[in-house]
């Protein structure tokens, strides 16, 4: 600790229970890259994070990013009232991917928050259901 502040910073976000293993490393990536404060990384990877699911989902690997966000929805892990914020998710990503200015540490941070919720909804709900369900 220095002046009060921790380092590195503690992961932002929380955890997820039921991730595959890729999907998980990326998720734990993105939260480590919002703890030391690399926004750009955050959205990057959370863009990424989009690919992963689906292609986990049963997507074809080595498709166009728009495929895959096309097949989330056609499946059903994208309902129509999270399109809007999983669509940030993609617009935020690709605005730090291909634009100079410095990622906004808020938005970042709100891209990583509607990417947990897409991985609680997609994971960790269903892994918690075969738990507690007959």
């Amino acid at each position: 600790m220095s002046d009060g502040k921790q380092f590195p910073g503690p992961k932002v976000g929380g955890d997820v229970l039921g991730l595959p293993s890729d999907v998980e490393q990326a998720y734990e990536e993105a939260r480590s890259c919002a703890g030391v404060n690399a926004y750009t990384a955050t959205e990057v990877m959370c863009r990424k994070i989009l690919m992963h699911v689906a292609v986990d989902k049963g997507a074809e690997s080595g498709k166009a990013f728009a495929f895959y966000l096309s097949y989330l929805s056609d499946k059903g892990y994208v309902t129509p009232p999270m399109r809007p914020w999983v669509d940030e998710i993609r617009k935020n990503g690709n605005v730090a991917v291909h634009e100079i200015p410095a990622t906004d540490p808020k938005r970042a941070l709100g891209t990583l928050i509607f990417t947990e919720q897409l991985l609680r909804m997609v994971y960790m709900m269903e892994h918690l259901a075969a738990r507690y369900t007959s």
